[in-house]
């Protein structure tokens, strides 16, 4: 699974729970939040820049705005491996909160956002 970090030089810094808390979270957000990568690689280090923390940020606060996570307590999704699924709203939401977290951190210190896969 894809945890995140923010770089800045050689200093890195991570918050407790800057992480998808499951693959199937993780695989229903990733495209939710891409910012226009091509691809983002879940087993290596995949960085945002400004702009693109930017971006996150904008996509988390249409999808949290939108109150869709808020109309259903539970989302059904189709994953790639394991059939449909059932995903809490609830862990979604906090999920999107913690990375708006990580990537308003990456702002703030003129960091670098990085995925990191296991």
């Amino acid at each position: 699974m894809i945890d995140w970090r923010v770089e800045n030089g050689k200093d890195i810094y991570s918050e407790e729970g800057w992480y998808f808390p499951s693959f199937i979270i993780q695989e229903y957000l990733i495209p939710l939040v891409n910012v226009g990568h091509k691809y983002i690689d879940e087993y290596n280090d995949t960085k945002f820049t400004k702009d693109d923390c930017m971006r996150i940020k904008g996509n988390i606060e249409y999808l949290l705005d939108s109150k869709y996570f808020d109309q259903k307590k539970t989302i059904k999704y189709d994953s790639f491996s394991k059939g449909v699924q059932l995903i809490d709203s609830e862990e979604i939401k906090d999920c999107l909160l913690k990375l708006y977290s990580a990537a308003d951190y990456a702002l703030e210190t003129q960091g670098i956002l990085k995925y990191y896969g296991d």
